[in-house]
């Protein structure tokens, strides 16, 4: 403890929150339980960066059963999946609610899971937190603001700090490791110290941590509008070659390019992850993909990048021909645009192309690519039955779409039935 005093007078920046929250923190009053605000949404209103919050967390001295009797009547919806971890959530007109019990969580040995403990105070909560600039907490009814360990004057300073001792904090829940260079990059802070050392000390553990866990707290990072802060932090603490090897086992100059055109691309983390895994064979990646458990559409669109960017890089500059572009549209999807800005900053000469494609969508040849005949008009235009033959047909036609840009349907049918005579 810093020796701060845990409460004050009200404040007013807190108002909108507190009185969207008021009538459930009156049954709780009513009842002899306290409620308050805590973590980020708190850390926000001091930052001046709340915005709408249409998801608050709270904590109280309520156990979780009494937490779910209470709510009964003041709230829209309750769902009890995090009741065993002493969380109950609910949902009141547009705000989504999670109560959770004052509570103090660890992870023991080998356990991928926490052992939690529930408490009736609320310093108890604060302390087990990760950051100190999480661990602040506002009274919903007098709207005090609680903050025994000294969170308001580091985000003043922008100081990133845990509550324990690092090493004790971060071996309590690895996690925060991954998630301090999150507050790093995100939050313009800078480690205490020790925090780094601490970091890189204790990092193994973080193999006890799900990957499911690991893939949140990286998605997070990589959306932020500049992770380089933060990429930086993993790479000098060691946490990289715990879920991202491949990276971490490249020449300090390569991985520092790598981690360069990842801050470069648009803040979409998908396309961040293809930066970072650009330069994998397709087997290595689509297996780092699925060991991140990505989902199936997170893993395309990451593969879909990569794929279309070593096309990119296999193609000169001045080679791209309208039937060149359209191929490349046409397999790359809906990717073509960060694929292509992707490829720019990996180094690859993109300027004729970026010009060409500048040219097709004014001219509304990227619009659709494929034919304009289907497999019915084929059926009737070519007098088949359905089978391998339509499929080939319609096959040829796709391609000719690629070769020769859009044409109109008698155009192509003609075209099909001229080939077909010949084939």
């Amino acid at each position: 403890m810093t020796g701060m005093t845990t409460g004050g007078s009200a404040d007013e920046r807190f108002g909108a929150l507190c009185a969207a929250v008021d009538p459930v923190a009156r049954r709780f009053t009513a009842d002899g339980q306290r409620l308050y605000l805590v973590g980020g949404v708190v850390r926000d209103v001091l930052l001046d960066r709340s915005g709408d919050h249409p998801d608050i967390d709270l904590t109280t001295d309520a156990p979780p059963d009494r937490i779910r009797s209470l709510l009964e009547g003041v709230v829209d919806a309750v769902w009890l999946q995090g009741e065993k971890f002493g969380t109950i959530g609910a949902r009141r007109g547009d705000l989504t609610l999670e109560i959770t019990t004052h509570r103090a969580e660890a992870y023991l040995s080998e356990s991928r899971k926490p052992v939690v403990s529930f408490s009736t105070r609320l310093e108890d909560d604060l302390l087990r937190r990760d950051f100190t600039v999480n661990a602040m907490a506002v009274d919903v009814v007098d709207r005090s603001l609680h903050d025994p360990l000294g969170g308001q004057a580091d985000l003043d300073a922008r100081l990133l700090r845990t509550p324990l001792a690092p090493e004790e904090s971060f071996s309590d829940d690895p996690l925060r490791m991954l998630r301090a260079a999150r507050f790093l990059a995100g939050f313009g802070l800078v480690p205490a110290t020790g925090l780094a050392e601490a970091a890189r000390t204790v990092a193994e553990r973080l193999r006890i941590v799900s990957a499911e866990r690991i893939r949140d707290e990286l998605w997070r990072l990589l959306a932020l509008a500049d992770p380089t802060v933060g990429l930086d932090f993993l790479d000098e603490t060691r946490q990289l070659p715990l879920f991202l090897p491949e990276v971490s086992e490249r020449p300090a100059p390569e991985r520092a390019e790598v981690l360069r055109r990842t801050a470069a691309v648009d803040p979409v983390p998908e396309v961040r992850l293809a930066a970072l895994l650009l330069d994998l064979s397709a087997p290595v990646l689509e297996e780092r993909l699925r060991a991140l458990r990505l989902s199936g559409g997170q893993r395309a669109t990451v593969l879909g990048l990569t794929a279309a960017v070593g096309r990119i890089r296999a193609s000169a500059d001045d080679a791209w021909s309208d039937e060149a572009v359209r191929r490349l549209a046409a397999s790359a999807g809906d990717h073509l645009t960060e694929a292509v800005a992707l490829a720019a900053t990996a180094g690859v000469a993109t300027g004729v192309l970026a010009e060409r494609l500048s040219g097709l969508r004014a001219e509304g040849e990227l619009d659709d690519l494929g034919p304009a005949l289907g497999g019915a008009a084929v059926i009737e235009l070519l007098g088949l039955e359905p089978g391998p033959d339509v499929g080939a047909a319609v096959a040829w036609l796709a391609d000719l779409r690629l070769r020769e840009g859009r044409l109109g349907a008698d155009e192509e049918g003609r075209r099909l039935v001229e080939w077909w005579e010949r084939r």
